[in-house]
């Protein structure tokens, strides 16, 4: 241990002047690399528009026809086999009047 005294190495190690710094540096660039990493990833799996793509899809529907169908789903409607979106509201089904049941 005299030769570490002696060549002047053991005050150069207990000397952590600008360690900070370095390792601020380091992380920051770990974690850039990291975001980017993630930030790609994401978007070419196209993540986020597939959470958000749905949901909007029926409310789309929702505000455009009053009903909380799909538009592949469509409605049953009695005598009918399928109509379009368009005539599922309920007040499109076409009803007998209750002054007159029979007509």
């Amino acid at each position: 241990m005299k030769t570490d005294a002696f060549l002047g190495l053991k005050s150069s190690l207990r000397n952590n002047k600008g360690q900070l710094a370095l390792e601020a540096v380091l992380l920051m660039t770990v974690l850039l690399g990291t975001f980017i990493f993630v930030t790609n990833y994401v978007r070419d799996k196209k993540l986020i528009s597939n959470l958000v793509k749905k949901p909007i899809q029926s409310v789309a529907v929702m505000a455009g026809y009053g009903v909380w169908k799909s538009d592949g789903g469509g409605c049953k409607v009695p005598g009918k086999s399928s109509v379009t979106l368009g005539k599922c509201h309920p007040n499109s089904i076409a009803r007998s009047l209750s002054s007159a049941p029979r007509e």
